[in-house]
């Protein structure tokens, strides 16, 4: 059978095997057989494309909408974190959330295996508790937030609380390893590199989201995020002292790092988001089991505490247009075969943006181009599922104590085509779903992020089978992990996630061009909310349109 749909066999051998020249499946007799229930979840790829492909035409395929008279004072549309954030902060209005999935949480969700919580998307944030002496507005927000959902406790120490399921990661926590050793953290970055992204970010000139100072979008936001790292002068200029020289092992370390963080390259990402996300790893970061799955289901189940039938699932969004001269818009959804029509003073979309151009065909022109600008990356999460806890497995504590593992090859990154390297290394970096409940399991999970950061990426994975990328990251894993204690009998199995259309490529120009602004401006009673409309892939930035939004409709119902 073949592995790759559409794909000749010649490409498929040389274009995608891994770890060499040798085809994956000529090592699958060495990998202990498994049968799980073999299907992705994640984006559902035929059927997205399918009922979005023509909204229209499917509208008028199926008859007469459902019209449901009863009207709301918001709609939104999406129930990523987001929009379920904006449901949240205005949940007593009259208010229904519309999602197409049977879950809410966007890549915000989870599963469990043996009562480990596992993150099949988004895995963690920036710690978000403010500073005593000058609190970031977001932070405050995103901290109050938290606290009120009961995610975070003024005064709590989570680098040393056991009992709360929410842990601190920071430096320590981060193994760089090759596949026979723990790289020396000396050999990834220098005192003086991690000095400067620390003073960055502490500094009056950090990159915010949103923006607060345009002067510094327009500085950063026209070079890439490698550019930056090269000129000494603007970083002299911004942060009163430069980077050094990064090791090879830091230049392959960051190149991995802005795989799954953003779905590029350091070469092709804005200097602005890249900073604004990479400096921020040199604090703590918050981790809860499952990743931020925990936050979307706190989210859900407060909302539905609320009221049962402020969410409904299984509805996905096919047009949103004006109605009553502008002041009021119908959202018209289908669910089991039938389209339905709901009414509200004021719609939140907050879906990916590039779904705007079909589902909202009323906007400006001038609009509709500058989404159709905007680019996205795909990648898979693997969760790789072991039959003995962290510490039995890895003698080394860079790995039993670990919460993100990152592995190195001891390659140029910044002459090597990612799509050649991606085919090699295969995943970014490896996450310890133990690790925020202190290990405390007799099993473990790898989460393991296998991003394809090149132009062409979203299309190969969507004709790749199941059992490929299952091969493909069980040979990966095994490779990277055997001599540091994992052995082939340890793997119960592996879980595959993917996702299509998650990650908005932060390009240079994007915000210092107007290209942001105007893809996701609002207008009165239609407001966009979405990690999108910040311009890259973040819960800080899904969180911080969602602020703004619940501020703007506020003003709009009053």
């Amino acid at each position: 059978m073949s592995h790759v749909r559409g794909f000749s066999r010649r490409r498929f051998l040389s274009g995608v095997a891994i770890l060499g020249a040798t085809p994956v499946y000529s090592r699958l007799a060495a990998l202990p057989p498994f049968q799980p229930d073999r299907q992705w979840t994640g984006d559902d790829f035929d059927e997205g494309h399918d009922l979005l492909r023509n909204p229209r035409g499917l509208l008028r395929q199926l008859g007469e909408p459902v019209d449901h008279p009863e009207a709301y004072d918001v709609i939104v549309a999406g129930g990523g974190i987001s929009g379920l954030t904006v449901a949240y902060k205005l949940r007593r209005r009259r208010i229904l959330l519309l999602e197409r999935e049977r879950e809410t949480g966007g890549v915000s969700k989870s599963e469990n295996w043996n009562g480990i919580e596992y993150a099949l998307g988004a895995a963690y944030m920036i710690d978000p508790e403010p500073d005593e002496e000058d609190p970031a507005p977001q932070d405050v927000l995103n901290y109050e937030l938290l606290v009120e959902l009961g995610l975070r406790e003024k005064g709590e120490d989570l680098a040393k609380e056991h009992g709360k399921r929410r842990r601190w990661a920071g430096n320590a926590n981060h193994c760089v390893f090759t596949n026979s050793a723990v790289v020396p953290e000396q050999n990834v970055y220098t005192e003086q590199n991690v000095k400067f992204f620390e003073a960055v970010n502490e500094s009056d000139n950090f990159p915010s989201i949103p923006p607060a100072d345009q002067r510094l979008v327009h500085r950063l936001d026209t070079l890439s995020f490698q550019q930056f790292l090269l000129d000494a002068k603007v970083q002299q200029e911004l942060y009163g002292a430069t980077v050094g020289d990064i090791p090879a092992g830091g230049w392959e370390a960051i190149e991995y790092y802005f795989w799954g963080a953003f779905g590029t390259n350091s070469w092709e990402t804005s200097a602005y988001h890249g900073l604004n996300f990479f400096a921020a790893e040199f604090g703590n970061i918050l981790v809860y089991p499952g990743g931020n799955a925990y936050i979307a289901r706190r989210l859900t189940e407060r909302l539905r505490l609320h009221h049962p039938e402020i969410i409904r699932t299984g509805h996905c969004v096919l047009l949103i247009e004006p109605e009553r001269e502008g002041k009021a818009y119908a959202v018209l959804a289908y669910r089991d075969r039938k389209v339905h029509r709901y009414h509200a003073r004021a719609v939140v979309f907050a879906s990916p943006l590039f779904l705007a151009k079909r589902i909202i065909p009323s906007l400006p022109a001038a609009q509709l181009q500058a989404l159709d600008t905007l680019d996205y990356r795909s990648y898979v999460v693997a969760n790789v599922l072991l039959r003995r806890p962290m510490r039995r497995i890895f003698s080394d504590k860079h790995f039993a104590d670990g919460y993100e593992l990152t592995r190195i090859h001891g390659v140029d990154v910044r002459h090597a085509k990612p799509e050649h390297l991606s085919a090699r290394g295969v995943f970014s970096d490896i996450v310890n779903a133990t690790f925020p409940i202190w290990g405390e399991s007799d099993y473990a999970i790898l989460t393991v992020y296998r991003p394809y950061p090149y132009a062409h990426g979203r299309e190969r994975l969507r004709y790749l089978t199941y059992d490929y990328v299952e091969a493909e990251i069980r040979c990966a894993v095994l490779e990277g992990l055997s001599q540091h204690g994992l052995r082939g009998s340890d793997i119960e199995g592996v879980r595959l996630t993917r996702w299509g259309h998650p990650m908005l490529i932060a390009r240079p120009g994007q915000l210092a061009g107007g290209v942001m602004a105007l893809a996701g401006r609002s207008h009165p009673g239609l407001y966009f909310s979405h990690t999108d409309v910040q311009g890259a892939p973040a819960i800080e930035n899904a969180l911080a349109s969602a602020h703004a939004t619940v501020e703007a409709v506020t003003a709009y119902l009053r």
